[in-house]
């Protein structure tokens, strides 16, 4: 699972797991966000926020890819969060705020 740092909250996790899922909903906020995540395999990984939010991946063979992206979106309504990904590419995540 990916770390967090101090003073946050998560909101949302899911991992280490295989393929594609519905993570779940981020209720709405004004926060900002911060997504964490984990991927190893060969093959693109997309974290989906919606409404509107895409970040696709390459992920690499036997080395752990971390990324981490911090979200300013103002006052959001409820996301729901989903992993697009092979069966290939193993992945973890995190979002905390």
């Amino acid at each position: 699972m990916p770390g967090m740092d101090a003073g946050t909250k998560t909101v949302l996790k899911a991992g280490p797991r295989k393929g594609s899922m519905v993570v779940g909903d981020i209720p709405p906020g004004k926060d900002e966000l911060w997504v964490l995540f984990n991927c190893r395999g060969e093959g693109k990984a997309e974290i989906i926020l919606e409404p509107g939010y895409n970040m696709p991946f390459s992920c690499l063979g036997d080395v752990i890819s971390p990324i981490m992206n911090r979200l300013d979106l103002g006052q959001r309504k409820t996301l729901t969060v989903r992993i697009q990904a092979p069966d290939s590419v193993e992945w973890a995540l995190r979002v905390t705020r």
